[in-house]
């Protein structure tokens, strides 16, 4: 290839244009650590809305702050554009798009096709394709690279540099962020691993090269998938710990003491977000694919699953035994709806789960989260409502769910008759209308509320 050493003196230097295809979650967040590093940065997304607002110094997303936006628009570092065009005078082209799951629960390649055919339009001489979507093994070899290879003319490793490295973002993280939080770089080629990491190591602390994009793809859905199964876990052992008559949190604590060989993690009302839920879904894809039936997965996605129905039948236990009223037509209001505390983002959040399977079983629900004043469920539009005290005075039951800093739970417990605590049944809150899902508890011993 005639460019490399043209590419590598413009990364070393950087003097590199860099596109990143893809403004959400996790292409902004990189976009901005290109623009720090001194890297003159393009985000282009189909978007109009994040484009403006960038365009404009403000921030799309809540994991990026509108003052970062700001300064590196104001050092003219960082740009914003819908037009594909400004791919032709990139020399790396970093693919941040979703890929979420189809409706029977496969992968949803839909996004990183559309990216790969956009740039394989603009591709040229010498650039560098970056994937960081999360995908299956061979998605990288087997479905970007031909599609890169076929719009444009050119081939992978000889006319163009093409390498895996997943987004490993974590929003609201503050310890963990983008800079210091290692990078897998996987190329199609030794030289495409060598150029991605010289690309990622002016921007992050420390670049770990790995033999193939499989291997670089595999890892993600391994740690990922390591994660959902052992809070899956954990929800079956609070299941179980809730038939018991058991603290589930105590038994966390005390199992967590041993100095080995113990992770502890927690009981939620389920998991959820753009990657814990997901990506075991893309390693199961990938062993049904080569034939091999996974047990694991599957048994979590049920456990997974069954987490907002237990949280609703709580709300329904306690609505007739604290208060002799039944869940029918009963009104109930959510708090917090997002799938992760502070941050804005619904994507496959447990909370909503608790809301329709509340909703299907008659309850008359609302919900209040300041940081979703309007969510869709089903094509419906419905807004978050203020925590007026008259109003949480004539709600039946107030459920908690996503752990807001920034909600004022005295206040609630203080106006509300009743409130199902879905928080750490470590510390439960303590009052007398206020229920922890986790905190065994003789319901029909407890005399009604007036």
């Amino acid at each position: 290839m005639n460019d490399d050493t043209s590419l590598e003196r413009k990364l070393r230097m950087r003097s590199a244009r860099i596109a990143v295809v893809g403004l959400g979650y996790a292409g902004l967040p990189m976009a901005v650590e290109f623009a720090r590093a001194g890297f003159v940065c393009v985000g282009l997304d189909v978007d109009p809305y994040k484009v403006k607002a960038i365009s404009g110094g403000l921030s799309p997303v809540s994991n990026v702050g509108d003052d970062e936006i700001a300064s590196l628009r104001a050092d003219y570092v960082l740009e914003a554009s819908s037009d594909p065009r400004v791919l032709d005078a990139a020399d790396a082209a970093v693919i941040c798009v979703p890929t979420p799951l189809t409706p029977n629960n496969g992968p949803d390649l839909r996004f990183v096709e559309a990216a790969g055919a956009t740039i394989g339009e603009h591709l040229h001489a010498g650039m560098l394709v970056v994937l960081q979507s999360t995908c299956g093994p061979g998605t990288t070899a087997r479905v970007l690279r031909p599609l890169l290879e076929s719009v444009s003319g050119l081939r992978a490793g000889d006319d163009f540099f093409l390498v895996f490295a997943p987004e490993r973002i974590d929003p609201g993280n503050t310890r963990y962020t983008v800079k210091n939080t290692p990078k897998l770089v996987g190329g199609l080629t030794p030289e495409s691993t060598r150029l991605g990491c010289l690309l990622y190591e002016a921007c992050i602390e420390e670049v770990v090269p790995v033999g193939s994009p499989e291997v670089a793809e595999l890892a993600k859905l391994v740690e990922n998938t390591f994660r959902f199964i052992n809070i899956s876990f954990i929800n079956e052992m609070a299941l179980l710990c809730d038939r018991l008559g058991v603290n589930v949190w105590e038994v966390i604590e005390a199992a967590k003491t041993k100095p080995f060989a113990f992770m502890p993690h927690y009981p939620s009302p389920g998991v959820g977000g753009h990657c814990i839920p997901v990506v075991p879904q893309y390693l199961q894809a990938a062993a049904r694919e080569h034939g091999l039936l996974g047990e694991l997965i599957p048994a979590a996605n049920r456990i997974n699953e069954a987490m907002p129905k237990l949280v609703v039948d709580k709300l329904e236990r306690a609505l007739e035994e604290r208060a002799g009223k039944r869940l029918l037509n009963a009104n109930v209001l959510l708090v917090g709806i997002t799938y992760k505390p502070d941050i804005a983002d619904i994507r496959e959040s447990a909370a909503l789960r608790v809301f329709r399977e509340a909703f299907s079983r008659g309850a008359r629900v609302r919900y209040h989260d300041p940081l979703m004043p309007i969510v869709n469920l089903a094509g419906e539009l419905i807004a978050s409502v203020e925590l007026d005290p008259i109003d949480l005075g004539v709600m039946d039951a107030v459920v908690l769910l996503t752990p807001h800093t920034g909600i004022d739970y005295d206040r609630i417990i203080r106006a509300a008759p009743l409130v199902i605590d879905t928080h750490s049944g470590l510390t439960p809150r303590e009052a007398a209308n206020v229920v922890n899902i986790w905190v065994p508890e003789a319901l029909a011993a407890t005399p009604a509320l007036s």
